[in-house]
């Protein structure tokens, strides 16, 4: 059993990170605002934080010690620079969960141009520790963190990376589908336009990527809180997907026929799907596979999750 801190861990694939970590026999403790309701009851212990204000964190776990502490909240390098000195050496491990997105060419907007990137980017492509951070920077102004989510969650690898006193794993988790609890509505999105008969518009020959299945993802978030790796690992399935086969999926699930319209430029068009890429973005996932662990194939799990998401 192993004394485990969850910061964030009330949504998405934060509860199920939480209910796994239970169901596997370990004490947990939710580090958040304490404004959204979790049903795990006194199965947990919590305590109260806004991560991004700054010393709240700090106050909040003085002299806690934990084995890991999982980051689902970790948007910034001041979040990141708040965690290293809030828990200092009295973590075992802080595994900090990134995002495909600090592989999108297109975010970086601050000091460094993109590097060279491969339509499955690979984990020392970009490494964190070669990377720059700025906490200066209005991460806490209105809009700004909106605009560059892919940038902060850049300079908070590189910051945690450079200032944690603990070994570090980021997990770069792809775009997460799930049957339910799904805040980012990517999924229902197609459900809901392929059922009203609505188009749904893609990037002429759009591009594929990386998905990985949410109870997946929080899987991998338990299982490397308490492993030897570190560094950069990237959470995904080993094959990748297009706008087409998430609407199949849903065909399969409705039994209607989706109608994809392509555009050559597609920007600001409601109807566009949030799973059309005008190029290839995905990630490799032979590093964790190296390492013992194994994502199912997205074409095992797709037309599932459709189904259990119209049935719900």
């Amino acid at each position: 059993m192993s004394d485990i801190c969850v910061i964030g861990g009330t949504r998405y694939f934060g509860k199920v990170l939480v209910r796994q970590l239970l169901d596997d026999g370990h004490r947990v403790t939710l580090v958040n605002r304490g404004q959204t309701p979790d049903s795990f009851g006194d199965a947990v212990r919590r305590l109260r934080a806004d991560v991004n204000a700054p010393g709240e964190l700090t106050t909040a776990v003085a002299g806690q010690r934990f084995d890991a502490v999982v980051h689902q909240m970790c948007y910034t390098p001041n979040a990141a620079v708040e965690a290293c000195e809030a828990f200092g050496e009295r973590a075992g491990k802080i595994v900090m969960t990134s995002t495909i997105e600090v592989y999108n060419r297109d975010t970086f907007r601050w000091r460094f141009q993109a590097p060279p990137l491969s339509a499955r980017a690979r984990e020392e492509e970009l490494d964190p520790a070669d990377y720059d951070f700025d906490t200066g920077l209005p991460w806490n102004a209105p809009g700004y963190l909106d605009a560059h989510y892919g940038e902060g969650k850049r300079q908070a690898e590189a910051a945690l990376t450079r200032r944690a006193k603990t070994p570090v794993l980021l997990a770069r988790v792809a775009h997460v589908l799930a049957a339910e609890g799904d805040f980012t509505g990517r999924l229902q999105f197609h459900l809901d336009r392929i059922r009203a008969g609505r188009p749904v518009v893609a990037h002429t020959a759009p591009g594929r990527s990386s998905l990985v299945r949410a109870d997946e993802a929080a899987g991998f978030l338990a299982w490397a809180a308490l492993c030897d790796a570190t560094g950069a690992v990237n959470v995904a399935s080993p094959d990748t997907a297009d706008v087409y086969d998430v609407c199949a999926a849903v065909e399969s699930a409705t039994g209607l026929t989706a109608d994809v319209i392509e555009k050559e430029d597609p920007s600001g068009d409601p109807d566009l799907s949030p799973f059309s890429c005008p190029a290839d973005f995905g990630m490799s996932s032979d590093r964790a596979a190296a390492l013992g662990h194994h994502f199912t194939p997205i074409a095992q799990w797709l037309p599932t999750v459709a189904r259990n998401a119209l049935a719900g």
